[in-house]
């Protein structure tokens, strides 16, 4: 089965010498849920910008969702994303103007596939019958639920996480990881995310360790602790 993110050889070097990615290689099957991990500066956020296509590596080859995005067109990049790839960050990136209905809606406005109703996506998420609510008198969780249901309502085959429980008690980051687990198992998305807690790793497939921009360590994740662990010894 062919890998939905596939990186092979993949290095980024920063101006000023900063080389964030060392010939990294990744191969991420449909539906599994993969953590990655690292200090501060280990190149985890440019390796997910990488896979998504929203940053171009120096070298190496990326695929995503079974096309060569490596040096693709820009035009052709932003419509596969669209429909093909959610995204979710600590920062929500919703339009607080916008009611709940519109925020969630705006893939499908921009030309995205209408692959499930916006009232069906958010009552996976739990925020059926807010639809009309603008989104800027939403709490913190509630808005990273509108974020959730706007990555899935395309159906997409990946869906790529930037510290998506960041800003969020622990409670609530529960509830938004159980989401991503179910994506996982229910519809076969691929879930990429990158967290600096141990406690929301734990809730993936699998933990990719990354030291000064190369993988460390690559195989199933464990529990919050022994997550804890392997994180110290790789940044020490």
């Amino acid at each position: 089965m062919e890998s939905v993110i596939s990186l092979t050889s993949v290095s980024r070097r920063y101006p000023r010498g900063v080389q964030a990615l060392r010939d990294v290689s990744l191969g991420i099957p449909a539906g599994q849920f993969v953590a990655v991990m690292g200090a501060t500066g280990s190149g985890k956020s440019t390796l997910l910008h990488c896979a998504a296509g929203l940053d171009r590596p120096d070298g190496g080859r990326v695929r995503l969702a079974g096309q060569d995005i490596t040096r693709m067109r820009e035009a052709r990049l932003t419509r596969l994303r669209r429909d093909r790839a959610g995204f979710v960050f600590q920062s929500y990136n919703l339009l607080s103007e916008l009611t709940v209905r519109q925020n969630v809606a705006l893939p499908v406005r921009l030309g995205g596939p209408r692959a499930r109703t916006v009232d069906e996506v958010l009552g996976l998420v739990g925020l059926g019958g807010l639809g009309d609510r603008p989104v800027g008198e939403l709490s913190g969780g509630q808005r990273q639920r509108v974020a959730v249901a706007r990555a899935l309502v395309t159906a997409p085959a990946v869906v790529f996480a930037d510290e998506p429980t960041g800003a969020l008690d622990p409670a609530t980051g529960a509830h938004i990881l159980r989401l991503l687990r179910t994506a996982a198992d229910r519809d076969g998305v691929t879930v990429l995310m990158v967290t600096h807690d141990p406690a929301a790793a734990a809730w993936s497939d699998r933990l990719v360790l990354l030291r000064e921009g190369a993988v460390a360590d690559d195989g199933p994740a464990a529990d919050a602790t022994r997550i804890a662990h392997q994180l110290q010894a790789v940044a020490a």
